[in-house]
């Protein structure tokens, strides 16, 4: 009998989001001409892509109002730990969505790459449809951390020692900290890897 992976036959807490579904292929309109709805989910996914990079509310509804500004729409957003919630309104409609993220964790070079994205966008992605918009944002995804989750635990245990020392703990106290963070942030990151989360 084939022996089943675990992870493989656990099923997903959270639903992707069909972005694609949002825009019409074979459209050759300009995002900046698309209907509402296509605006809106482009403006969402930048927001919720930079969430999942670890950052803070004000840079996501910062660069969520960029985009919305270009795309002349009126956005406002509410950003939680996991979760966004904004209004799109254009002066006729309004689009509302709420979308969550089912794991955070800080990654840099996804967040480069995404505060790239906003800077870019009046010159770059403004002049194009939102299918290939959103081609760019799933590249954008892609984009794996640059450390190894065992590199993350040894930094996690380094930095939890320290604040140890630094809050009056002795090497007895500084050790089981040391080996408490690693071995936490190791199993976390490799958790997170397999999609595998507390959500």
């Amino acid at each position: 009998m084939p022996r089943t992976n675990y992870i493989d036959i656990m099923e997903k807490n959270h639903m992707e989001i069909p972005w694609h579904d949002y825009t019409n292929a074979d459209s050759n309109a300009l995002i900046a001409n698309a209907d509402l709805i296509e605006k809106a989910s482009v403006i969402g996914r930048v927001g919720l892509i930079m969430l999942s990079c670890g950052t803070g509310a004000w840079r996501v509804r910062t660069s969520m109002n960029k985009l919305s500004k270009e795309l002349g729409v009126t956005c406002t957003v509410d950003v939680g730990l996991m979760s966004i919630e904004f209004n799109c309104f254009d002066g006729n409609d309004c689009v509302s969505q709420s979308l969550s993220i089912a794991n955070t964790g800080v990654n840099t070079s996804k967040l480069y790459r995404m505060e790239q994205f906003v800077d870019n966008f009046p010159n770059e992605e403004a002049h194009l449809t939102g299918e290939m918009i959103h081609k760019r944002l799933d590249e954008i995804e892609q984009i794996h951390t640059l450390y190894s989750p065992v590199k993350l635990g040894l930094a996690a245990a380094i930095a939890c020692c320290g604040f140890t020392f630094l809050l009056g703990g002795g090497p007895i106290e500084m050790l089981f900290a040391f080996i408490a963070a690693g071995t936490g942030n190791l199993i976390r990151t490799k958790l997170i890897k397999h999609h595998l989360h507390y959500s």
